[in-house]
C-alpha cells in the first residue's frame, strides 16, 4: 500500500508535470499557429507567388499589427478562411496586406 506522503509527492510530480506541459503548449501555440498559416498560404497561394513573397508578405501583416493577441487573431482569422478555400485566387491573395486604416482585420474573405 502507498503511503499518504508517498501519494502526495506523486499527485505533487503530477501536478508539476501537467504544469508544465501546459506552459510549453500554451508559449509554443502561437508559433505553431503562424507556422500552419504560413505553410497553408504557400499551398493555397496563386501559382505565381513564391514561397518568399508569401512570407515577406505575412511578416508585412503581422509587423503592421500592434500587440500580440491582434496578430493571434489576424492569424486565426486567416486560418479560418484559408478553411474555406482550395486555391487562393489573386484577388482574395491581394487582400492579405496590412489595414492601419480600418479596424477591419485583414483577411481573405470581406
Amino acid at each position: 500500500m502507498m503511503t499518504l506522503k508517498r501519494r502526495s509527492l506523486v499527485m505533487v510530480g503530477l501536478m508539476a508535470f501537467a504544469a508544465a506541459a501546459y506552459g510549453t503548449a500554451r508559449h509554443s501555440a502561437p508559433a505553431m499557429i503562424l507556422h500552419v498559416v504560413e505553410q497553408s498560404l504557400i499551398q493555397k497561394a496563386p501559382a505565381d507567388v513564391g514561397e518568399e513573397t508569401v512570407r515577406r508578405r505575412l511578416d508585412e501583416l503581422l509587423s503592421a499589427t500592434p500587440d500580440e493577441k491582434a496578430r493571434m487573431r489576424t492569424l486565426l482569422r486567416i486560418s479560418q478562411d484559408l478553411e474555406k478555400v482550395q486555391k487562393l485566387t489573386h484577388d482574395e491573395w491581394a487582400r492579405l496586406r496590412p489595414e492601419q486604416e480600418s479596424g477591419n482585420l485583414p483577411g481573405i474573405r470581406h
